[in-house]
């Protein structure tokens, strides 16, 4: 089974978004973080050839950063999961995937920093120290024997893509 492991794409900057008095939560992609996103995922294919399921972070710039995947993977479905917001314990998503994904075998997911690196990292040593810095719209690929009994220390990396190689 393969996991692909996405950060969300450029969105507003915090400090600016809050002085418009609303909450983080909602923060949007920038026209530039679409664009570079759109260009990451349509080299990805390159690679990647198809995508069963996309999970996104119920945060908005997640949100339209699965968006943007779906259209480029021709319209793969997308989901929401909690287990995926910024602060969440790595376990939490395991737990998603061992009952949430067994009939799948390449599962995108769309989250957030420190969450996604930390997740990477517990899936490959299990620990949650993370050692990756996952850029904004990079991609890591992690492969395991099965969704359904997904533990810590049991993923091999497959490929670790900053987004500057994919994108001219």
């Amino acid at each position: 089974m393969e996991l692909i492991i996405i950060r969300h794409a450029v969105a507003e900057e915090r400090e600016d978004f809050k002085k418009k008095g609303l909450e983080d939560h909602l923060r949007p992609l920038t026209l530039k973080g679409r664009k570079k996103m759109q260009k990451v995922c349509v080299k990805l294919r390159d690679y990647v050839k198809e995508i069963d399921l996309i999970v996104s972070s119920p945060l908005t710039r997640a949100r339209q950063t699965a968006e943007i995947v779906s259209q480029i993977y021709f319209e793969t479905k997308v989901v929401e999961a909690p287990e995926l917001v910024p602060h969440s314990p790595p376990q939490a998503f395991v737990k998603w995937l061992r009952t949430q994904a067994k009939t799948y075998r390449r599962i995108a997911i769309i989250g957030h920093e420190p969450h996604l690196s930390s997740f990477a990292s517990y899936m490959l040593s299990g620990k949650t120290e993370s050692f990756i810095d996952l850029k904004k719209s990079g991609v890591i690929g992690l492969e395991m024997e099965s969704f359904t009994y997904a533990e810590a220390g049991g993923a091999q990396l497959l490929y670790y893509i900053p987004p500057k190689f994919l994108v001219d």
